[in-house]
């Protein structure tokens, strides 16, 4: 985990020196926030094991310029995904009902390249600290945690006029494993996300 979130530093730095090459002007406004709406995968096996590995996630994200063209901002969102029906437990099926919870909160850096008057793309990276609850709604328990992690991500904007604009957007997020009531679960919170945006500049 450590080699990754360095990794992730070294692309933030990477990304901020580009800013010695950029043109003076702003891609996304001076800043910028958004709405997001993403389907969310959680890749480890064991949450597609039992049917809880995809779900919906909803963001707001709001950015503002450090350097023409960088941008630093915060992400909040949520993620919900749930199982009700059977599922196979030591080769037997057993009627469950599962929710899981996921609420990831993010500092990111992203370089926003300018294709023309009204397209962008925008790549970055970031860390992020993220609660995640599991609960089993029929015996009233849950188990939840705190992870650290941090991700990659990339979008593609276009402006629809000086104040608004709508893309699309990816994201990989990785976590540390884990923790239930002080038991390592060898399990992370690692997922995927796809989706659309639509924002307002200022």
């Amino acid at each position: 985990m450590k080699k990754i979130l360095l990794l992730t530093l070294m692309l933030v730095f990477v990304f901020a020196s580009t800013t010695l090459y950029a043109a003076e002007k702003y891609a996304l406004g001076m800043g910028n926030i958004a709405l997001k709406v993403d389907y969310i995968n959680f890749t480890e096996d064991v949450f597609d094991n039992i049917d809880l590995d995809n779900g919906i996630y909803l963001g707001l994200e709001g950015y503002y310029t450090i350097y023409p063209n960088l941008y630093l901002g915060l992400e909040a969102g949520w993620a919900g995904t749930s199982n009700d029906g059977d599922i196979e437990i030591d080769g037997e099926k057993r009627n469950v009902d599962i929710d899981v919870t996921f609420v990831p909160i993010e500092l990111n850096l992203k370089y926003v390249f300018e294709l023309d008057p009204n397209w962008s793309i925008g790549v970055g990276a970031g860390i992020s600290y993220s609660f995640f609850e599991i609960e089993a709604n029929k015996i009233d328990e849950s188990v939840d945690d705190w992870v650290f992690g941090g991700q990659v991500f990339a979008d593609v904007n276009y402006k629809m006029s000086k104040e608004w604009f709508i893309g699309i957007n990816a994201k990989y997020q990785f976590t540390d494993d884990l923790e239930f009531d002080n038991v390592d679960t060898s399990t992370s919170a690692d997922n995927f996300r796809i989706g659309a945006q639509i924002g307002y500049m200022f």
